[in-house]
């Protein structure tokens, strides 16, 4: 009876189905899920927010869009605000995807190879990824199509592409099979208990990366070929990438060098520093030729912004530093200071930027130029000036020589360079404080035994201590000095000759000309 038993528990095992997934399988999987549930509201900000707005932009800029959609124009709005520059820049974008995209299967080749799997088991992976890419892909058209304009549809020039719900489905099914080459891949090789990487994300990512920049690429070349000047667009084309050539060589020649323990580094960097000066030299000797065509107005916009950025951080960063550590000190009324140097941040823009109209009027009994007077000097128009700040503000002290320095930012800028750390530079305290916080008195306690001064403890711990706050403060200030545009907006004046029109401020002003 007990040998039949034992027969009939034995038969019975072989019979039993096997579960497609083990049951740590199943918590990964249940784990992955939840998570992705978490995300969702997240991913959904993100791609309304920040995807949908630049594909959108992008879609745009294609037309000729006076608030309506109008004919379709391709590249032209690039080639007329730039010139035949803006070919270069879109095939540079096209061959930095295919890069990426090149760069990110490298790595995960790299990977599968330290995991000991089989290249053609990784390249698997590759079918997902790519029905994730082109579910994503078929939103992405959905959205940006959604908002063409009926008028534009019914006369050729427009049409609404992409499907939602095949792309969800598209995505659902990459991530089905992706499950499914993982187990697939831990059948194959045996796996008991080791994890292996799923490469679906890297592979998705490849497949959207390369794609975009074969399309990018191909687009641009078709539309240079179709250009009326294409013959003369060609050549500069070529002239533009044959200066390139030496800066991308010098780059890397001192990325290389820069590794090197030898005085072969000395040798190197000199190299470097050689071919980056003729580089340079090169592409300002053509520059007048390669931009020829293009709209003034754009690279001046570029230069106003780049003047602004590069005034602007720096300045209103050092500020806020030093505010900051003297609001640390055990000071009376710290609480009030914080709060006075925050309120210009706070405030309204556009009432802030008023102020600062009048206090730099052009009258003779402004507050701007009540200082200028009492110092010595003659009037100056300050916000509705748009020769340069050195040469105006020399000539108004009485320097005779200063009518010759027309170079640097207008005397407008500089004004609204000064609005500008005005208003952040409490932000930036306080935020500066809140890395202050964070550092241990201990150091300072073990660095005044050890007799060091105020200004060795903020150099030595201070100063290096705050560089992850620095450098997040550095990063947010450039985006915003990129990307303002209402205060610049209040302050500019017709007869400042757009001289404070940042890019921002030019985008917005092409757009609704007419």
């Amino acid at each position: 009876m007990t040998s039949r038993t034992m027969q009939g528990q034995g038969s019975a095992e072989p019979g039993k189905r096997r579960s497609f997934l083990s049951g740590h399988q199943k918590r990964t999987l249940k784990e992955n899920l939840a998570a992705f549930a978490f995300l969702i509201p997240a991913l959904a900000v993100v791609f309304t927010f920040g995807i949908f707005p630049i594909f959108y932009a992008a879609y745009v800029s294609l037309y000729k869009w006076r608030i309506k959609q109008n004919e379709w124009r391709g590249l032209d709005n690039y080639v007329n605000a730039m010139g035949d520059v803006a070919y270069v820049f879109f095939f540079i974008l096209a061959l930095a995807l295919i890069i990426t995209g090149l760069i990110v299967a490298y790595r995960a080749i790299k990977e599968s190879r330290f995991k000991r799997i089989p290249f053609y088991l990784s390249a698997l992976y590759l079918i997902p990824g790519a029905a994730i890419a082109w579910g994503f892909t078929l939103i992405i058209l959905k959205a940006i199509t959604f908002f063409a304009q009926e008028e534009a549809i019914a006369a050729g020039e427009a049409a609404r592409l992409g499907n939602t719900f095949l792309g969800l489905l598209f995505i659902a099914a990459g991530i089905v099979l992706s499950i499914g080459i993982q187990r697939f891949i831990d059948k194959t090789l045996h796996n008991k208990g080791r994890i292996l990487p799923n490469f679906t994300l890297q592979a998705t990512a490849v497949v959207l990366t390369l794609a975009l920049g074969f399309v990018i690429g191909r687009f641009t070349y078709v539309e240079m070929q179709s250009s009326e000047r294409a013959a003369v667009a060609l050549v500069r084309v070529r002239y533009l990438i044959l200066a390139l050539v030496p800066l991308v060589i010098g780059y890397f020649i001192w990325v290389w060098g820069s590794r090197q323990q030898s005085n072969l580094k000395l040798a190197l960097s000199i190299l470097a520093a050689t071919v980056f000066i003729a580089g340079g030299v090169w592409l300002a000797t053509i520059w007048p030729t390669i931009s020829a065509d293009s709209d003034a107005d754009f690279y001046q916009s570029l230069s106003v912004t780049i003047y602004y950025s590069m005034l602007t951080v720096p300045v209103q960063l050092g500020v806020s530093m030093i505010l900051a550590y003297l609001l640390y000190q055990p000071l009376k009324g710290r609480p009030f200071f914080r709060i006075i140097f925050f309120i210009p941040y706070i405030a309204p823009a556009v009432a802030t930027a008023g102020i600062f109209d009048a206090m730099f009027s052009l009258r003779p009994d402004s507050f701007a130029n009540s200082i200028m007077v009492a110092f010595g000097a003659a009037p100056v128009k300050w916000l509705r000036e748009s020769g340069s700040a050195i040469s105006t503000l020399g000539q108004a002290f009485g320097i005779e020589a200063a009518a010759n320095w027309d170079f640097g930012p207008s005397l407008a800028l500089i004004v609204v360079i000064l609005f500008n750390i005005w208003v952040f530079v409490g932000y930036d305290t306080v935020i500066f404080l809140a890395g202050l916080g964070n550092i241990p008195h201990t150091l300072y306690e073990a660095a005044k035994i050890d007799g060091a001064g105020r200004w060795s403890l903020f150099r030595h711990i201070t100063f290096p201590l705050l560089s992850p706050t620095t450098y997040f403060l550095s990063v947010i200030s450039i985006i915003g000095t990129f990307k303002a545009f209402n205060h610049l907006y209040v302050l500019r004046d017709p007869a400042a000759k757009g001289t404070i029109d940042s890019a921002s401020v030019h985008f917005f002003v092409t757009f609704f000309r007419g």
